[in-house]
């Protein structure tokens, strides 16, 4: 049973703690995977100070072992992980991120922004907002700040540049799963697996956040697995153009789509389990195209949005 979180505790150290536990469910920490003030603070690019209480807090619920004069020590399995992510408090710097994002695409921010105007306008606290506008600049949404001014980056605004994307896309994610050194991290694609999955049997209890998100795992665990950086920083950078996008098309989806984007994604990591790379290579061809002719569907007036 996942114990209920004191809402008194620092908004940094419930971030690093919400940032940990997002890790290992994602895949990306091992059960067993040790862990150090110095390398989340780095990787987080705060001071030592919240990461100490953020390990502590995660021991204290049984999800960390303590190893003297070394740290902590993933110690727990999937279930009680889901469990405390679920028990933590909102996110009021994710809620705030996404609704920067939906407001910017609707056009009810401009592209150039006032961090002062803003704060005025969202009724937040001036350190809130800058280390949301701080995460929107590390994803790309943003470009860098001048006296307390920011600038929106592209974004796929028009149905043309969706178009692009997704020719680029099926050019550089395909070619992903036919380069040489390719070799997937067993598991990260199980943990990735679990998660579609999950989606795909349930996909009701679960918000479009979720799908979005999982979506770009996907993306992203392949061309990682390409061992080729260029197709990883291509791949991410699509990911970032189509976050504001995708995130205000994604409640219009049906669920039956939904459902049949993550069966194909499903299909695509059976073909990689098994080294069967140009078959999953057509799988995600395939895939594409059927995303790319949702599109085409909804300029007509057809659908309300896609997903893929």
């Amino acid at each position: 049973m996942a114990h209920p979180v004191d809402k008194t505790i620092p908004p940094l150290t419930q971030r690093v703690s919400r940032y940990i536990l997002d890790q290992a469910l994602a895949g990306c920490y091992e059960n067993g995977r040790h862990m150090t003030e110095a390398d989340l603070a780095g990787r987080l690019g705060i001071s030592r100070t919240p990461v100490r209480a953020a390990l502590r807090f995660l021991h204290e619920r049984a999800l960390l072992a303590h190893v003297p004069n070394r740290g902590y020590n993933l110690h727990a399995d999937r279930e009680a992980l889901g469990l405390a992510r679920r028990a933590m408090p909102e996110d009021e710097e994710k809620t705030l991120y996404y609704r920067l994002l939906r407001d910017r695409l609707s056009g009810k921010l401009p592209t150039r922004v006032n961090e002062l105007e803003l704060a005025q306008t969202y009724g937040v606290g001036r350190a809130l907002l800058r280390n949301v506008m701080t995460t929107l600049l590390q994803d790309g949404v943003l470009r860098g700040r001048h006296y307390q001014r920011w600038e929106f980056t592209e974004t796929l605004d028009s149905v043309e540049s969706e178009r692009e994307s997704y020719r680029f896309r099926l050019t550089v994610e395909c070619a992903a799963l036919r380069e040489p050194g390719f070799q997937v991290d067993r598991e990260r694609l199980l943990a990735c697996r679990e998660r579609q999955q999950a989606l795909a049997a349930h996909a009701p209890r679960y918000s479009w956040m979720d799908f979005f998100e999982a979506n770009a795992q996907f993306h992203e665990l392949l061309a990682s697995a390409s061992g080729n950086r260029f197709i990883l920083d291509a791949v991410r950078q699509q990911n970032r153009l189509r976050r504001m996008s995708d995130l205000s098309d994604y409640p219009l989806v049906n669920i039956d789509v939904l459902c049949k984007s993550c069966h194909e994604h499903l299909e695509i990591l059976d073909a990689v389990e098994d080294n069967k790379l140009e078959i999953a290579a057509e799988h995600m061809r395939a895939h594409l195209n059927r995303a790319s002719d949702l599109l085409e569907r909804r300029v007509m007036g057809e659908l309300g949005a896609l997903a893929e």
